[in-house]
């Protein structure tokens, strides 16, 4: 896994929460850590949480503004539209978990198109090849623990009950920067492109 250096910044697409729904996602990592064995899993940090649209891995800092511009490109005729947080689940499966997720539910033809036209315009940026097909998901915690512990972890997860967490209108996207560190990634967005149009106009 590489880091930022001078010439080059780690970076991805997002789409940030509104802090209501941060706060019942920590909800949800709390109730979750009570039933688990401590220090079985990272939970992801509340200013870490969001929807990763595209990561790109390395990108070159002089092709920053072009792919700005592409991003621009790909929200040009994107209208407002609504997500929902909902379930839990994890990857790759409950016997050998890795990730533990939030499901999305809401307008998710609209987040396929966005997500498409992203890829679109900005396939030739970065040096991250991804391994599969868009899985829209929020990640909430990555498992640390291995054997029958971490088939403890899967099994909590799948038994929970998570309700609908809430929704939120996504009118943007962001281009953000990850900056590895021995404490986690630290993320800040290099800039955000808003869609043209509105729901209303839809």
């Amino acid at each position: 896994m590489t880091a930022s250096t001078a010439e080059s910044v780690r970076a991805f697409i997002a789409i940030a929460l509104e802090p209501g729904l941060v706060a019942e996602l920590r909800k949800v990592q709390q109730e979750l850590q009570a039933r688990l064995p401590d220090d079985s899993v990272r939970w992801t940090k509340p200013e870490q949480l969001h929807l990763t649209l595209k990561f790109f891995g390395n990108v070159a800092r002089e092709n920053l503004e072009n792919l700005t511009a592409a991003l621009d490109r790909a929200c040009a005729g994107i209208a407002s539209f609504q997500l929902a947080l909902e379930n839990v689940g994890s990857f790759p499966h409950t016997k050998r978990p890795r990730v533990i997720w939030t499901g999305i539910g809401g307008e998710l033809e609209s987040l396929s198109k966005l997500q498409e036209r992203i890829e679109q315009e900005t396939g030739n940026f970065g040096d991250h090849k991804p391994e599969r097909g868009f899985q829209p998901h929020l990640t909430i915690g990555r498992v640390k623990a291995f054997g029958m512990a971490a088939r403890r972890v899967g099994e909590v997860v799948e038994r929970a009950h998570v309700p609908r967490l809430g929704v939120w209108t996504v009118h943007q996207i962001e281009l953000v920067q990850s900056e590895l560190a021995p404490q986690g990634a630290c993320y800040s967005t290099l800039s955000a492109v808003t869609f043209a149009r509105d729901t209303d106009q839809r």
